[in-house]
């Protein structure tokens, strides 16, 4: 099938199902309090009231900053497939980090900002993990990418976040071949979910 595509920050439905008839892997939804893209615990049901049809993409819920209560709260009432925590968040304890980890329902998102040259660090027992530019105080959807070459001899897979568009994404799959792509601000027109870019992104990573 190629790279697997996640497509973060989503808050309407008309683009979850966008994403569904483009077959997308994942879809993204924020709660984090710094994001732009943020959407609130009374907005989930209606936004995956389809996840049990055909097709639908995984779940990815993504915390940065929030209380343990919501995180708790929201996992337990909304039941995603994953739950995306960013290393390096100071509000998360070991607590809650093992339990998605033992459970494999961790997705954790690594910000980087120099050559990764053990590859230990990032938990070698998890299916995927995801690689994303450094930028304080936010936990992805910068909007910028880090030097490719920091992570150009990372063997296990993982999903390349930061800075990825429709105009680049060919040719980072070329340098890097990363398991998968995960983009948010990339397809977005004037900080809206664009779905041209979205259609545009998966015919360039599946053509």
């Amino acid at each position: 099938m190629g790279a697997k595509i996640k497509i973060c920050g989503i808050r309407t439905t008309e683009i979850i199902q966008v994403c569904t008839d483009l077959e997308v892997d994942l879809i993204g939804l924020n709660f984090s309090p710094n994001s732009p893209r943020n959407i609130k615990e009374n907005e989930v049901s209606n936004l995956i009231q389809k996840r049990h049809t055909k097709g639908f993409p995984k779940i990815v819920f993504l915390f940065y900053d929030n209380e343990i209560t919501e995180i708790r709260s929201i996992i337990e009432k909304h039941e995603p497939d994953y739950v995306q925590f960013i290393q390096g968040d100071s509000k998360l304890t070991s607590d809650i980090w093992n339990k998605y980890l033992n459970s494999k329902k961790l997705l954790p998102s690594f910000r980087i900002s120099e050559e990764v040259k053990d590859e230990s660090v990032l938990y070698p027992e998890l299916p995927f993990v995801i690689l994303d530019s450094y930028k304080k105080g936010l936990g992805g959807g910068t909007g910028e990418s880090f030097p490719w070459e920091y992570v150009k001899n990372v063997k296990r897979p993982y999903l390349l976040a930061g800075g990825i568009t429709p105009v680049n994404v060919r040719e980072a799959l070329k340098y890097l071949n990363p398991f998968g792509i995960d983009v948010a601000s990339g397809v977005e027109t004037d900080g809206k979910k664009d779905p041209e870019k979205i259609r545009q992104l998966v015919k360039y990573v599946r053509g």
